[in-house]
């Protein structure tokens, strides 16, 4: 209200006093929310800054305290509960709590819902955490249509070239990628890729994990060679980033890329400077450092040093069970490093319920035919066939053929024809395996008398 219009209505006479009573009350209430605003919004500003001062505890102390502060102003339905509710549920994401981190999210979109009208924006950012959630818990499909839903709706509302834009198609690129749809994923990467460079220059720090994202899809489409590059460039501007959490993971990266290059040595020097800030930032019991441990376990049998491979990857399925689930596909590649090592240590039936316990998981939680699954599925006869078990490893490839076909025949019926053949091709390492042992075979046979 004016000071010109509150005067007015002080010399209107009798018949707008009620009026007046009315709108002093008004002003009370607009007044005491506008306190509530402030509170709330001091109350977050101190959460950030304790986190951002690694002061987590204090972080959380502050976001519960927010929270209590709406709750008994507002009730347990109020729609301001959707900020501090996605604050708090990020940090437990990065602490690796996923189930909890998704429950905070779903009552932030719950009281956000109930908002008049709903506030897009804070609903994208829940969606996105979500979708974050789900993709380290390995639910890949789940985390493609969250990070989409996410995507659309800050492309109406932020714009399509927009930080936050950017990662959420990030982060739908990734989901798609861990589907094994690569083909996809790729110009979703180089879309990113070219809104980051337009927002903040060729050198910023939002650029090296794309670039490393780019460089997987490559490399798991046969394409290493345009992937090296991608990797080195990803790992230079992180070193210059002061992020550590961001350096560990495109150093893993780049690991990953040397270990099935077959440079063992290399990629064991990444994933150990991986795996030291992995314990620093992320601390020794967290997932990521779990997969750091699993890698170090993969660069060390590259090179034939299985005894010390085991307890990394021992260690290493410790923290992915305990942070991921047992049944997560992101814990399968640790089963079957694992197993291998055993089996190269001489202990088969110590290595065989890995490799059963991996396929049990490719078979439940993924797509029939997805590269992960037809790597296992390898893998898994490659171990059957050194048993002198050609039958059992036989039936292993002709499962994994047929949900191949399944998923090839399913394509063509709604794409107008598609040769299965691409699928393999998409499934890089295997694909490269399966050549070198058709020419294995080959050679063999010209040789046969």
């Amino acid at each position: 209200m004016t000071r010109a219009f509150s005067a007015a209505l002080a010399m209107s006479g009798g018949l707008l006093l009620a009026t007046v009573g009315g709108s002093a009350t008004l002003a009370q209430t607009t007044a005491t929310q506008s306190d509530l605003a402030a509170e709330i919004e001091a109350g977050l500003a101190a959460a950030r800054a304790a986190y951002a001062a690694d002061k987590s505890d204090e972080a959380v102390a502050g976001l519960e305290a927010t929270q209590g502060l709406i709750v008994a102003r507002e009730g347990e339905q109020s729609p301001r509960l959707a900020l501090p509710l996605n604050l708090l549920a990020r940090i437990r994401i990065d602490q690796g709590r996923y189930p909890e981190a998704l429950a905070l999210i779903d009552r932030g979109l719950s009281v956000n819902a109930r908002a008049d009208p709903p506030a897009p924006v804070i609903e994208a950012g829940l969606l996105y955490d979500k979708a974050k959630a789900f993709d380290a818990l390995g639910r890949n499909e789940d985390a493609e249509t969250t990070a989409r839903q996410s995507y659309d709706l800050r492309v109406v509302h932020l714009g399509p070239v927009h930080e936050k834009t950017a990662d959420a198609l990030n982060l739908y690129a990734n989901a798609l990628a861990a589907q094994g749809r690569y083909a996809e994923a790729d110009p979703a990467y180089r879309q990113v890729l070219g809104m980051y460079e337009v927002l903040h220059g060729s050198k910023d720090f939002h650029l090296a994990i794309v670039l490393s994202n780019l460089g997987n899809a490559l490399r798991r489409t046969g394409r290493g060679r345009e992937a090296s590059p991608l990797y080195r460039r990803a790992v230079s501007v992180a070193e210059v980033s002061d992020d550590p959490v961001l350096l560990a993971q495109c150093l893993t990266n780049y690991g990953w890329y040397l270990h099935t290059q077959g440079d063992g040595v290399k990629a064991e020097i990444q994933f150990r400077r991986a795996l030291g800030l992995a314990v620093e930032v992320a601390g020794p019991d967290h997932p990521f450092t779990g997969v750091v441990h699993t890698n170090i376990g993969h660069a060390l049998s590259d090179q034939g040093r299985y005894a010390e491979a085991e307890p990394e990857f021992a260690r290493g399925l410790v923290l992915l069970d305990a942070g991921l689930g047992p049944d997560s596909p992101d814990v399968v590649d640790t089963l079957t490093g694992y197993a291998g090592a055993l089996s190269a240590l001489g202990r088969p039936g110590e290595a065989e319920p890995l490799f059963v316990r991996a396929r049990a998981i490719t078979t439940a939680r993924l797509a029939p035919g997805h590269p992960d699954s037809l790597i296992e599925a390898n893998l898994f006869a490659g171990f059957l066939l050194d048993q002198d078990r050609p039958a059992d490893a036989i039936a292993q490839l002709r499962t994994a053929l047929a949900a191949l076909l399944r998923r090839e025949q399913g394509r063509s019926d709604s794409e107008g024809g598609r040769d299965w053949r691409t699928s393999v091709r998409g499934a890089g390492p295997l694909f490269e395996r399966q050549v070198e042992a058709a020419w294995r075979l080959a050679a063999a046979e010209t040789r046969a008398p």
